[in-house]
């Protein structure tokens, strides 16, 4: 192969040949940075290596690029390294106090921390410094919603959205205010803001956006509706359930739905769907119209949550029985079975306010005659730790073979399950699975605002932080209901 064949094949190593050199100089590693910043996509690995490369540059030569630090900030902001983002901006408020990127990077940072004091005050001076700057104001609104101050930054999503009509990240912050306090058509209306982000690709979406029109729900009569799914795994589980209802209009109109889906859950969205209803994993048919699963509330007019909070799915029989003999075998018949999740995808955006500490949440592993069953996979060394305390602390996830199968054959054999706002909360809540869902101050909108209880969900209840980070009130009262379950 030639040099220049290699250099096609890949634009960086050249790049990278040069800042392994014993004389590479900052130029180097800003030529190598900001190239894995243009080739990056939003590939957090990239990302890292970019950043990493351009620290390297500015501390060889910290005036070798004019956009240097800001570049680092920036790339630090994506990752949610707060504390590189914390120096970095730093830096640059010393050269410019009145940088309102910095500022913004800056609040960020602090904000992830829970010092929305400060934060605030950052904010204010980047709109100071920006005036009339509509990413200033939503960033301001969002600090002001992670507050639980619902008003206020509901007021603050309007005046950007005055500034910025088309906004749809906005709009769609909007919409889970509105969801959240009830007022569900206009709510599920802005909620269909999501489709614009360029960020949120879906193969799916797109493939089918490309034969088929966007279904805004008119007649069915000979024609075929695919419904494809999206977001996460509690969004589809929590969706799911409108399904047979756009089944029943399909076939009094004489339509076709398809449910096009290839995740972990396919199984058990299998045995909830009637006979209308056929899943395909793959592109196989070509569709009149194509939905998004989330979309199914405003098409067919799910403004009234109050009926719905039935089950609707089921574990499949005789993993239930098999999941019988293994929880049977772990413990004691007197024991009272519990599940416990407490904590979820670190990828989450919100996943550090919405989990518990593992230290923290041992405050409910000692209730005597309880044994904890451990629900999310992956968490050994956690439970080793717990163990060696003295937790009676299980964890059989390692016998799953079957994915959200095998969950929710364990959940059924359950008295409860104790957990953060996750998937295991509506599965849980899907397959009528008593449910105590300790939530923080904000939550996701599914939760409403200030209730005990969910529509959505009949046998789910809810403990609410008073206040942001407050989980030892919550587990108080989570640890009194267990030892009244015991009792």
């Amino acid at each position: 192969m030639r040099d220049n064949d290699l250099t096609m094949a890949d634009p960086l190593e050249p790049l990278r040949a040069r800042t392994a050199l014993p004389d590479a100089v900052a130029a180097d590693w800003v030529a190598l940075g900001n190239a894995l910043l243009h080739h990056a996509n939003g590939d957090r690995a990239g990302l890292r290596e970019a950043v990493d490369a351009l620290v390297r540059a500015y501390r060889l030569d910290a005036n070798c690029d004019p956009r240097l630090l800001h570049n680092v900030a920036q790339t630090a902001f994506i990752l949610r390294d707060w504390p590189l983002v914390e120096s970095s901006t730093a830096l640059l408020l010393t050269r410019d106090a009145n940088d309102a990127n910095a500022l913004v990077w800056r609040a960020a940072a602090v904000e992830a921390r829970d010092d929305f004091a400060e934060a605030q005050r950052l904010l204010h001076e980047a709109a100071r410094a920006a005036p009339g700057n509509h990413i200033v104001l939503h960033k301001l609104a969002l600090c002001i919603k992670e507050q639980g101050r619902f008003g206020e930054a509901e007021a603050l999503l309007h005046r950007v959205l005055e500034m910025t009509p088309n906004n749809a990240h906005a709009l769609f912050d909007l919409s889970e205010l509105e969801v959240r306090a009830g007022r569900y058509a206009q709510g599920w209306l802005d909620y269909e803001a999501r489709v614009a982000f360029a960020h949120d690709a879906n193969a799916a979406k797109d493939a089918l956006a490309a034969i088929s029109a966007n279904w805004r729900g008119e007649s069915l009569t000979g024609k075929t509706l695919v419904v494809y799914g999206e977001q996460g795994n509690g969004d589809c589980l929590w969706a799911v359930r409108f399904l047979p209802l756009l089944a029943e209009r399909a076939q009094r109109e004489g339509g076709r739905v398809v449910f096009g889906y290839a995740g972990a859950m396919q199984q058990l969205f299998e045995r909830m769907l009637p006979d209308g209803i056929a899943i395909e994993t793959s592109l196989r048919t070509k569709p009149d119209f194509h939905c998004g699963l989330m979309s199914l509330p405003l098409r067919l007019g799910i403004n009234d949550p109050s009926t719905w909070g039935r089950p609707y799915l089921s574990a499949d029989p005789a993993r239930v029985e098999l999941w019988r003999e293994r929880v049977s075998a772990a413990t004691a018949a007197e024991n009272r079975k519990v599940g416990i999740v407490w904590n979820g995808n670190p990828d989450h955006i919100r996943d550090r306010r919405r989990s518990i500490g593992a230290h923290e949440f041992a405050r409910l592993l000692d209730v005597p005659g309880v044994s904890f069953f451990a629900v999310s996979p992956g968490r050994e060394q956690t439970v080793g730790q717990w163990r060696s305390q003295g937790g009676d602390v299980i964890d059989l996830t390692p016998q799953f073979e079957a994915g959200f199968d095998d969950v929710a054959a364990l959940l059924m054999n359950l008295d409860v399950l104790v957990t953060i706002d996750s998937g295991p909360a509506h599965l849980a809540g899907a397959l009528g699975v008593p449910t105590w869902l300790m939530l923080d101050r904000v939550s996701a909108w599914f939760w409403g605002d200030e209730t005990e209880r969910t529509p959505w969900y009949q046998t789910a209840e809810l403990f609410r932080q008073p206040s942001v980070g407050a989980w030892r009130p919550v587990l108080e009262q989570v640890r009194a209901r267990l030892e009244a379950l015991v009792a």
